[in-house]
């Protein structure tokens, strides 16, 4: 681990923590395509968003073809620096692309080793939800998200083509991480 990376926690979100929310969410407004896959916006009251984290959680509420799935943040001394999600169950299509884990850091704590803590914290959650191996995929050009997934154990388990968004077609790989029970 990087020991410079800024000591932070996992959280769920409350409605407590709305101004830092709104914090995280104004550093994606110049690039707001990197928080693709998740469901809150700007313009979502911060109750509602705590809402349906809660739901998803739970598989209530899920859009069409989504599965369960638990969403932290990491919390930098009251800033929310990263989001990550864990999708309770592997479908055809997270297999294909996606896997089990998303995160994505704040551009402003981007190469501190926030994404690797933060997804260190959440793998060791992943039993609770019944998961017992883990499948992380990234871009094979994501030299970030592929140093992350080696520091936990990944093992690239292959390197091809896959399509974003089904039409977009892209070089990604896939790891596995394999938990201890």
């Amino acid at each position: 681990m990087d020991p410079t990376c800024p000591e932070g926690d996992l959280i769920e979100l409350t409605v407590q923590n709305e101004a830092a929310f709104e914090a995280f969410l104004s550093e994606f407004d110049q690039c707001p395509d990197e928080l693709h896959g998740y469901f809150f916006e700007r313009q979502m009251p911060i109750q509602d968003v705590v809402r349906s984290l809660r739901e998803h959680a739970r598989g209530e509420g899920l859009p069409s073809g989504w599965v369960p799935s638990s969403t932290w943040f990491w919390l930098v001394n009251g800033a929310l620096a990263g989001v990550i999600n864990v999708r309770h169950q592997l479908t055809p299509a997270l297999e294909a692309m996606g896997g089990h884990v998303g995160y994505c850091v704040a551009p402003s704590y981007r190469r501190k080793g926030i994404a690797t803590r933060m997804l260190k914290a959440t793998l060791s959650r992943c039993p609770e939800l019944g998961i017992s191996r883990v499948l992380v995929t990234c871009d094979a050009e994501n030299r970030g998200s592929i140093g992350t997934i080696e520091a936990n154990a990944g093992v690239l388990a292959h390197e091809g083509t896959s399509w974003g968004d089904h039409t977009l077609e892209r070089r990604s790989r896939w790891y596995w991480i394999a938990l201890l029970e």
